[in-house]
């Protein structure tokens, strides 16, 4: 009696998505070149692992697992619409939980470097660029600085009762701290320009 050759999920070949399609290695070899080398796109199974374990899941447009096959496809437009680029807060329990080793947080932080340098601009993009400006800037970032810059006055008075709240408890001081170290810090922050 012959045995009929059975397609065995863990056998797909590397270069197919799941569903057949062929991935666009175009769009993947960027993501990889960005900061994806270990991430293991092309490994993905769409188990949905990954989304399971996301903390962020309910307010995404798109999980992790999604935002992973919308990579391998190549639709660029879809993840950078997406919201769940900037909602991700890297805490990597998707990358944790992969039984196949792909690090979507990895893919996720590759893919919005690449559209910041591609110039797209939102709310999150803005508040990541004042954050990095003043962690730059200080060494240590200063909350209420941050609010000014990013929300203006009526932000901070908006946030005032929560600020005297830990200011009071201690969990933020009303004035600026300062880097203990500031040479060790400037040259680190030189270190990481270069990569």
């Amino acid at each position: 009696m012959a045995v009929k050759n059975k397609k065995f999920l863990f056998g797909l070949k590397v270069d197919r998505q799941l569903d057949g399609d062929k991935m666009n290695r175009e769009f993947l070899d960027k993501v990889i070149a960005e900061g994806g080398e270990g991430a293991a796109i092309a490994s993905c199974m769409q188990c949905g692992t990954c989304s399971g374990g996301c903390t962020n899941i309910d307010r995404m447009d798109m999980s992790p697992r999604t935002l992973v096959l919308m990579v391998q496809r190549g639709e660029w437009e879809k993840v950078i619409k997406s919201n769940s680029l900037w909602l991700c807060t890297s805490c990597y329990t998707c990358t944790s939980r992969c039984p196949r080793g792909v690090r979507p947080s990895d893919v996720i932080e590759a893919v919005k470097a690449i559209a910041i340098r591609q110039g797209i601009e939102n709310d999150s993009t803005r508040f990541n660029q004042i954050f990095v400006e003043l962690v730059q800037k200080r060494g240590i970032l200063f909350e209420p600085e941050l609010m000014q810059k990013y929300g203006g006055l009526q932000a901070m008075l908006e946030q005032a009762e929560l600020g005297i709240k830990l200011a009071l408890k201690g969990k933020m001081s009303p004035f600026p701290a300062k880097v203990k170290e500031p040479q060790k810090f400037s040259e680190a922050l030189k270190k990481a320009g270069k990569k």
